[in-house]
């Protein structure tokens, strides 16, 4: 789900709103055009378009297995050792899942952002780029922004799944009200996700302190929450944490209608198959 979400745009998005975030200063900020035309004429289209994608993109595809194994995990025992009702359960392990995703996305998010950010290292082959990564800034620098990504990913999936798991809640009382089948279509379950998935976009504010905190600075600049926040504030004011809202949005709702739509239906296909095997 989330490699045909990512080779469809949803990686571009990402290296839009990146160089959205890394701009520094208080005037506005460069437009997402004027971005787009620069990491074209750098790169070509097609090398703007999965800038940082190999393989550091691809590999973050498997970044929804610990949501959805977690997630689902996490349901699953709340409901059968804990007593909690379906629909609290699934909101409730939606930020277990963040949370634990977030372990795992957060060195390749790093060398993610060195690439986007820096010309000269999305030239170099894979393993020299992770290299000079770590010989730049230490190996500990990989989990550069673990703490707030760990909130950010918490409240981003908890929020996804609480108002996915509504608007599928209210979909399916409208359908009980109409005598029809309490089951929703794949298309409709994509429009929990779209939903959901916009509202997650709150949480941009964290996300531009992750994306501060893993941007190249010079060598032994404090990285930690807080010098993070006032140095963003030093240079940019308050719209250090909006810069890339817009865009957020559009890639969040994008990014959830694949996971909450697509991925609910091949979940559920995949475990009625395994218990007929």
């Amino acid at each position: 789900m989330i490699f045909g979400e990512m080779i469809t745009g949803g990686h571009y998005l990402e290296v839009l709103r990146l160089g959205k975030q890394m701009t520094t200063g208080r005037a506005k900020s460069p437009s997402y055009m004027s971005l787009h035309h620069s990491f074209v004429s750098e790169t070509g289209f097609f090398g703007a378009f999965y800038r940082g994608f190999l393989p550091w993109g691809l590999l973050q595809c498997l970044k929804g297995m610990p949501v959805l194994f977690v997630q689902n995990e996490t349901m699953y025992q709340l409901q059968a050792r804990a007593g909690w009702s379906s629909s609290t359960a699934e909101k409730t392990s939606g930020f277990v899942g963040g949370a634990a995703q977030a372990v795992f996305v957060c060195p390749l998010q790093k060398i993610k952002v060195s690439v986007v950010a820096c010309p000269t290292t999305n030239l170099l082959p894979p393993l020299m780029a992770c290299e000079q990564v770590i010989k730049t800034y230490g190996l500990g620098a990989l989990y550069d922004g673990i703490v707030p990504m760990m909130m950010r990913r918490s409240l981003d999936w908890g929020i996804r799944f609480t108002v996915s798991s509504e608007v599928k809640r209210y979909m399916l009382e409208c359908k009980r009200e109409a005598n029809k089948e309490e089951k929703l279509a794949m298309h409709e379950l994509i429009a929990c996700g779209l939903v959901g998935g916009a509202f997650s976009a709150l949480t941009h504010p964290i996300d531009n302190v992750i994306t501060n905190s893993q941007k190249p600075m010079p060598p032994g600049a404090a990285r930690d929450l807080i010098s993070v926040v006032k140095l963003m504030m030093k240079e940019s004011g308050t719209k250090a944490f909006t810069r890339g809202f817009a865009i957020k949005i559009v890639d969040n709702a994008y990014h959830m209608a694949w996971m909450y739509g697509v991925g609910t239906v091949v979940y559920d296909y995949m475990r009625s198959a395994f218990a007929q095997g």
